[in-house]
């Protein structure tokens, strides 16, 4: 009797994408799902991190895989960061106004809550249009803090909120049907409210954002007075961006002890705010501005400036501003500034540098432009930055990183390489660098070093070598899509 052997086959995709039919044996199949098997196995560490990148509901459909994911679900560090967004623990529900609409599901929230609350670190309510979802879940986050502080708590609330270090809130200003167009409003009345109540209830912030509220002066002047109450010595970084939309110091922000970082918007800051601010332990200040920062802000004056530069001398300031039409940063003459950096597509680094580098040359250390730009890079040299670029490196000497997003030549990149003596980061757009020699020989240059430009500026690859020579480390051109990605080093600002 013949013995037919059989054969598993299948269809395969080869190099030049074409189908070709294989046999497979059984040897394959085994090492196969001895391989999938290896996925119950991840070890914790790995576990944490993955899950802590998923949505809430992302998570739960993985506890559904195995019962290692399942028990992954519950720890710590899988709800360092909790995120509340559109439909964060919500049920769908139909009106006759708007059809199928999310509304937040209050047994599912509060058993989340009792269940990973002692675990959260961090919580982050992200732009939502639904306000009531995200009223009601901010008062039964402080009902849940409340209940377990009382002295005979029920165990289910043991710990629940104890540990949350930073609370972050964004509101959603801009109610505009269309992208392009901006119509701005704010929040206040009972969300307001409620929000209040729930940074009181947080007495053990570290770190607290509130970005794009957008009050009434009345409401703006009275926005932390919990805050102050509860964690007046616990607040080390404060983010306050676009409290108002006009002129509204917020004094409140000089009278946190042990502040060292804050973010403010330029038209929530002036000479009072700075006096308070000099006599606190702040190391970093950040005026920043967005795409709903007023576009003419009132600077600082030059004697409150002298006066906190006196009184805190180891204070940095930084200008920032983030905005997809053109923004300039409002300059603050005799400011101590530390850097200057923009993620707006659409200004010309031309428009201000040589104001920056009148106001800021022996204080300057970072000056960069992120992003790519949304304008046509002139390819002239008289009409590039280039000669602006050589003047900052010349009169900043302690000017450390420079990020450069439009037209620039190798021959100038080797002479900021060159000229920059204190330079240590130099970010540029490989597609925008231009494989030229455009620079006449200065009288102070000798024939060697006029003949070494002209040799290394003859191609990028050339440059980039020259160039990882004088910084003492590997230096490449980056593409465009690094670029984009690029954020450049800044002390203690995240948005």
């Amino acid at each position: 009797m013949d013995i037919i052997q059989s054969y598993k086959a299948g269809w395969k995709i080869n190099q030049n994408d074409e189908a070709c039919y294989i046999e497979i044996d059984d040897d394959v199949f085994k090492r196969e799902n001895e391989e999938d098997v290896q996925w119950a196995n991840l070890p914790d560490l790995l576990l944490e991190q993955i899950f802590s990148y998923l949505s809430i509901s992302e998570r739960y459909y993985c506890t559904l895989v195995c019962k290692d994911w399942y028990r992954a679900f519950y720890l710590k560090n899988v709800w360092r960061n909790f995120v509340i967004v559109d439909d964060t623990l919500c049920r769908q529900k139909f009106n006759y106004y708007s059809g199928w609409q999310p509304v937040l599901d209050c047994m599912r929230a509060q058993t989340c809550l009792t269940r990973i609350g002692r675990f959260i670190k961090g919580i982050e309510i992200l732009p939502s249009y639904n306000f009531n979802n995200i009223a009601q879940f901010m008062v039964l986050l402080t009902f849940n803090i409340q209940q377990s502080r009382r002295s005979r708590c029920d165990p289910i609330y043991f710990e629940v909120g104890k540990r949350i270090k930073s609370f972050k809130y964004v509101f959603p200003c801009n109610m505009a049907n269309n992208e392009q167009d901006v119509k701005l409003y704010g929040t206040g009345g009972s969300l307001l409210k409620t929000l209040k109540c729930l940074m009181f209830e947080l007495n053990e912030l570290r770190n607290l954002k509130l970005i794009d509220l957008m009050l009434e002066r009345y409401e703006a002047k009275h926005l932390l007075d919990e805050v102050l109450e509860s964690c007046e010595m616990a607040l080390q970084s404060l983010y306050l961006v676009n409290v108002t939309s006009t002129h509204c110091p917020i004094m409140h922000v000089g009278l946190f002890f042990n502040l060292k970082v804050l973010t403010i918007s330029p038209q929530n800051l002036d000479d009072d705010v700075l006096q308070l601010l000099a006599s606190t332990a702040i190391r970093d200040l950040y005026i920043f501005q967005n795409n709903y920062s007023p576009n003419y802000a009132a600077a600082c004056s030059e004697k409150a400036w002298k006066n906190f530069r006196k009184d805190n001398p180891k204070a940095r300031v930084h200008l920032r501003a983030e905005s997809a039409s053109q923004k300039l940063v409002t300059l603050q003459s005799f400011a101590p500034i530390n850097s200057v950096t923009y993620r707006t597509p659409k200004n010309k680094a031309s428009l201000d540098i040589i104001k920056i580098i009148d106001l800021y040359k022996y204080t300057l250390e970072t000056y960069g432009h992120e992003s790519i730009p949304e304008f046509e890079s002139q390819i002239e040299f008289d009409e590039r930055i280039d000669n602006l670029l050589i003047l900052m490196a010349r009169q900043c000497p302690n000017l450390k990183s420079l990020t450069i997003r439009e037209s620039i030549s190798t021959s100038s990149l080797l002479l900021l390489a060159k000229i920059g003596i204190n330079l240590i980061e130099l970010n540029v757009r490989k597609s925008a660098v231009i494989e030229q020699m455009d620079w006449p020989k200065n009288p102070d240059w000798s024939d060697d070093f006029f003949a070494w430009l002209q040799i290394s500026s003859s191609s990028k690859e050339s440059t980039e070598k020259e160039i990882s020579q004088i910084l003492r480390c590997r230096w490449i051109m980056m593409s465009d899509e690094s670029f984009e990605k690029l954020k450049i080093s800044l002390s203690g600002f995240s948005m």
